[in-house]
């Protein structure tokens, strides 16, 4: 029998969601207090926060469950009109590296530790399949890129996306359909997804496909919910000349000595294609570290201010290769490729290292997602993430809104998809062979 349709924003317990709460305004007390003394800006986004705490603590006061506080703290963090300011719950950010179990002794989040092996894209108010791993359970099923995503397990994926809140930037809306959809196709290993696609010829196909285990190695920084780090590099011979192509979903400390050996594999490259598309971020000083790979001398690849401070982001060069041994920082030309949902450290990279003009952008605007956060308990168990600073690139431009604009606007459109073709990698690679002179 089809689970139940209803919306997939979030993978949280409805037992817990609807457990008895006590002393609520511990809890959000906490939470305000946090934000008031931890925002960069005195003026909190032109937000009067001590009216907000005086609108919203009667309504935490009056919260009798714990879905209740949530919803009194979430309405409290989104007065800011921030980026990464969110309330997440304790059984999502405690869940274990399988997917399930919690690790305060709360309700199980649900098992989404299972993948069909592809990644998708929201492409004119639809879901579209963007990319697929060859081994993965999708390919061998069968899928093709370009497909549209009708249903999963016979739940409409449109009714879901219908409900999405009302976002007026498009880079958010594809976000939250990202996540919509990635949720819905993510579940237990094992169990299987019946998945109707829309194919090349508009026409629906239903299939089913065994989810296998999420690509990559499971990775945890401190509160936060575990995540998938994965890290690939091939080198790509064309037009007499090798370009080296590195992706990587996250910025997570263990996927620093795979980079470090990706570059020690491609110094002879003609040219180097970083391919940060849909890598949501993460620890931030990590940039710093990456850069330096292709910096020849030490440069500043941003600012970071906190209330009362700044502290700029030095990358410095990376004079030894994994096996200690003396190298030169890659000199060759470098380019970058990135999408709405480049997003936190992401946007650091590639922001400074466009500004400092050492490598050339492709694909379309980043998420303008860029504060630096940092996640801390609260009293009843959830995690308040929240911003602590602005960050500015190398010239003092905010990364916050905007986003990074690239050198060149490439579009992911579905009939490129359906040929097989990936326009912003493809303009990259031309640019990487072109006649061109290394920055």
């Amino acid at each position: 029998m089809p689970a139940a349709c209803g919306p997939t924003t979030g993978a949280v317990s409805t037992s817990l969601a609807s457990s008895l709460v006590t002393d609520p305004l511990v809890t959000f007390d906490s939470a305000w207090s946090i934000i008031a003394r931890t925002h960069w800006d005195t003026t909190y986004n032109g937000v009067n926060w001590s009216a907000v705490r005086a609108e919203l603590r009667p309504k935490a006061a009056a919260a009798t469950t714990t879905g209740a506080l949530r919803a009194v703290l979430s309405d409290m963090v989104s007065r800011l009109k921030q980026s990464h300011f969110s309330i997440i719950p304790r059984e999502v950010a405690d869940a274990t590296a399988g997917g399930s179990g919690s690790a305060s002794g709360g309700a199980p989040a649900p098992d989404r530790s299972g993948s069909i092996g592809a990644e998708v894209r929201y492409l004119d108010h639809t879901i579209v399949i963007a990319q697929l791993d060859r081994e993965g359970p999708a390919a061998q099923a069968g899928v093709r890129t370009g497909w549209r995503v009708q249903s999963v397990d016979g739940c409409p994926l449109s009714a879901r996306l219908a409900r999405m809140p009302n976002e007026p930037d498009a880079r958010r809306e594809a976000l939250t359909a990202y996540a919509i959809a990635t949720q819905s196709l993510a579940g237990a290993v094992g169990d299987t997804a019946t998945v109707v696609f829309a194919d090349e010829r508009d026409t629906d196909r239903t299939v089913r496909i065994v989810r296998a285990p999420a690509p990559g190695v499971v990775a945890k920084f401190g509160n936060l919910p575990a995540m998938n780090a994965q890290l690939a590099f091939e080198r790509v011979k064309t037009a007499g000349k090798t370009v080296g192509i590195i992706r990587f979903n996250i910025w997570m400390p263990i996927l620093s000595p795979q980079f470090d050996a990706a570059v020690d594999s491609l110094r002879d490259a003609d040219a180097i294609i970083l391919d940060i598309r849909g890598n949501f971020g993460g620890v931030g000083g990590m940039s710093m570290g990456i850069a330096g790979h292709f910096l020849d001398s030490t440069r500043t690849i941003g600012t970071m201010v906190q209330r009362g401070a700044t502290l700029k982001f030095v990358a410095n060069p990376r004079r030894v290769d994994t096996r200690s041994r003396g190298v030169t920082p890659y000199a060759g030309p470098l380019a970058i490729v990135v999408d709405e949902l480049s997003i936190s450290t992401t946007e650091i990279f590639a922001g400074g290292m466009q500004a400092l003009g050492r490598a050339q952008l492709f694909g379309v605007q980043t998420s303008g997602q860029a504060l630096p956060s940092v996640p801390e308990r609260l009293p009843n168990g959830d995690i308040l993430y929240h911003a602590i600073a602005d960050f500015l690139n190398p010239v003092g431009q905010p990364l916050e809104g905007a986003g990074v604009t690239p050198d060149r606007v490439v579009p992911l459109t579905r009939a490129a998809l359906l040929a097989k073709r990936d326009p912003a990698l493809d303009a990259a690679m031309a640019w990487a062979i072109g006649p061109i002179t290394a920055k």
